[in-house]
């Protein structure tokens, strides 16, 4: 068994290799998507798309027999599933049972396949304009993550409370009178999950507390605490991942080093999150979990190869040279101190994110507050070590994200050959950052793309860069399957399908517009010449 100090100095030895299968290089259509040049070829894109890293939602088999609570149709048909936010890119090789991106089916597990979220859910942005749909791979993702859960359990419920429908769903799975109980089991815990995670304020599309989520899923749930809970109520947007795997630092905060084994471990922590188990009362060395490790690491190294998209001209208007050129002036005086410019032509940038205090940017407050100031009891865990294998131990009461790392690095540990293996295959050099230990801040990143990150801010609470410019930001806005403002840079207030969108009220906990007022007294002109510039990146 190899302590986590050794992964990480065996992780500085090699660098991550992949599929060097040339990329698409130029945009090309799946299935009613227009998908961009972003260095990734077909088969990365796919693997991207449907590799699962550990979520289980429900047996595979179940997700495609399932009927929708209120009728006969199947859950899983295309039409239902774009009523989430997510995008279908239709049957392939990589994908045979026609799931929308974001939602992949384990490896066969004993003969048992289940579907859950991968990293695509969350990170996949979807642009409307006149007719056309882009597809943003690394993009936010306009998933509506609350109503998909909520509306998975009543399926499963109303399967378990109609006779016929229950009579059709066992007849589809050719399956016994075990079938009852399975399905009442995991109706019930997939109920007691969103109870755990139930909030006042509902999220919308585009969002989730991630933190928040995953500190009840080890804090309450894992180690069986229940007064450990806490609302999770700080979502915010899907972040971008084009220039992630290459910063110093990641997470809004700015609160997980990025260098070493750091990515596998905060990949572990997410896949616990959402639909994840973990077994802290194993026998052996770590902790029984379902986090895939292997495919962590191929997940990784397709999220360094990825670039920002670029503005496509031939779809949404020909950028301005002129004005753009006025307007990287702006920039340099303006932005730049903290948003740090990427060369998207250089594969192997090493970024710095640029940490700014809370009481500086005057965004809302709620997220940087809630990581920082929550603790919890240990529990289980009283005594062990936070390192598992090393560093200091847990008292009867720590840092909820201490308890975080513990239990995601004993899931990593539970198959330390498997770990040492995904780390080496998705090292990448980035630089070095220490542990942030007063992450009361918020992160300036890199721009690139950011034409194509709307609703913007941390906590997705403005819905254009022309209204982060501005100090009178909309107080309420639709985000969603809404048309896409070229002018404005980001969410016009067209919406194309009701349906399909939800409306984000800055006046509620947690959804602050206000702050982050740098841009703001410029002039008009030189105002539409950085949005101009912005576009370029």
């Amino acid at each position: 068994m190899l302590p986590a100090s050794i992964l990480l100095a065996t992780s500085l030895l090699l660098a991550g290799c992949g599929n060097d299968e040339p990329a698409t290089t130029s945009p090309r259509t799946a299935s009613g998507l227009t998908l961009l040049n972003q260095d990734w070829n077909d088969q990365q894109r796919e693997t991207a798309w449907y590799t699962s890293f550990g979520s289980r939602i429900v047996p595979l088999p179940w997700f495609l027999a399932l009927e929708e609570a209120d009728s006969q149709a199947r859950f899983s048909r295309p039409d239902n599933l774009s009523r989430f936010g997510f995008a279908s890119a239709g049957p392939s090789p990589a994908n045979p049972h026609d799931l929308p991106i974001g939602l992949a089916s384990t490896p066969p597990d004993q003969g048992e396949q289940w579907v859950g979220l991968g990293c695509s859910a969350c990170h996949s942005g979807q642009v409307y304009y006149r007719g056309e749909r882009l597809h943003i791979d690394g993009g936010q993702a306009l998933v509506d993550f609350q109503l998909f859960e909520r509306e998975v359990i009543a399926a499963l419920r109303a399967t378990l409370a109609d006779a016929g429908k229950f009579q059709r769903f066992a007849q589809t799975l050719h399956a016994g009178p075990e079938l009852r109980q399975a399905l009442q089991a995991r109706s019930e815990r997939l109920s007691a999950v969103a109870a755990l995670n139930a909030t006042h304020v509902a999220y919308g599309r585009g969002r989730l507390d991630a933190f928040g989520q995953i500190f009840n899923a080890v804090a309450a749930d894992f180690l069986a605490i229940p007064e450990n809970r806490h609302e999770p109520d700080a979502p915010v947007s899907y972040p971008v991942l084009w220039d992630a795997a290459h910063l110093d630092l990641v997470q809004w905060n700015g609160s997980a080093p990025n260098a070493g084994p750091g990515p596998l471990v905060q990949n572990a922590t997410t896949a616990l999150a959402v639909f994840g188990d973990l077994n802290i009362h194993g026998d052996g060395m770590g902790y029984g979990s379902t986090v895939e490790i292997e495919n962590l690491s191929t997940i990784q190294d397709l999220w360094y190869r990825l670039k920002a998209p670029a503005w496509p001209q031939a779809t949404l208007g020909t950028i301005d040279s002129a004005l753009a050129q006025q307007g990287a002036t702006i920039y340099q005086q303006q932005c730049q101190a903290c948003h740090a410019l990427s060369d998207q032509q250089d594969p192997d940038r090493e970024l710095t994110a640029k940490l700014v205090a809370v009481e500086a940017v005057g965004t809302d407050s709620t997220m940087a507050s809630n990581f920082t100031n929550a603790r919890s009891r240990s529990g289980a865990f009283e005594g062990k070590k936070l390192m598992y294998v090393g560093g200091a131990a847990l008292g009867a009461e720590a840092p909820t994200i201490e308890l975080v790392v513990h239990a995601a690095l004993g899931a990593l540990l539970e198959h330390p050959w498997e770990a040492i293996k995904a780390g080496l295959y998705s090292f990448h050099k980035v630089l070095s950052a220490p542990l942030h230990e007063r992450p009361y801040d918020y992160k300036a990143r890199p721009l690139s793309g950011i034409w194509a990150s709307a609703p913007y801010l941390h906590n997705g609470s403005v819905p254009t860069l022309a209204a982060l410019l501005s100090t009178e930001r909309p107080p309420r806005f639709a985000v969603g399957k809404v048309e896409f403002d070229p002018q404005a840079v980001g969410l016009s207030d067209q919406v194309l399908d009701e349906a399909q969108v939800s409306r984000f009220d800055t006046r509620q906990p947690g959804n602050g517009n206000g702050g982050h007022l740098y841009g703001t007294a410029l002039a008009e002109a030189d105002k539409r010449a950085l949005i101009e510039y912005l576009k370029t990146l």
